[in-house]
């Protein structure tokens, strides 16, 4: 029977090199991890001015064509002008649908863009001014809330 020698020094780490190695991983992760959230809130920032771009444009273009701003805020997507959901604005203005050339915004599923924040397309829409903003509560990266944007 062959007898290996062990030489126990060599066997695996040390408490103490377990200890550091773990140690310096937490400061790694401590100093990457509020980097990374701050980045997703960046993208989620970036993609809400770019849905509020698109609402406010296609708002404008109903108010351009058809004299009032839309009744609700989905009457940017209507296919045609008996697809819009009133005849007034919140303004009393008259609606004409006959002069209707949407729609006026166009998404990949038909459906008005989601807020980032909120995770559903519940924008605060006022159809006396054609003020469309987030419904979220957050304060943005810069200190303004997200719906004063």
């Amino acid at each position: 029977m062959t007898s290996w020698p062990v030489d126990r020094r060599r066997c695996g780490f040390t408490l103490i090199e377990v200890l550091i190695v773990v140690t310096i991983i937490a400061i790694l992760s401590i100093l990457v991890i509020p980097r990374a959230t701050a980045a997703r809130r960046r993208a989620k920032e970036a993609q809400l001015r770019g849905n509020l771009k698109q609402l406010r444009d296609g708002i404008e273009r109903f108010e351009a064509t058809s004299a009032a701003w839309p009744p609700s805020l989905s009457d940017v997507m209507a296919t045609d002008g008996g697809a819009i959901s009133a005849d007034f604005d919140g303004r009393g203005g008259w609606v004409d649908r006959s002069a209707y050339d949407g729609p006026y915004l166009l998404t990949g599923d038909g459906q008005l863009p989601n807020d980032p924040f909120t995770a559903a397309a519940d924008w605060d829409y006022d159809n006396t001014t054609g003020a469309v903003h987030s419904s979220s509560t957050l304060a943005s990266l810069s200190g303004p809330i997200y719906n004063t944007w």
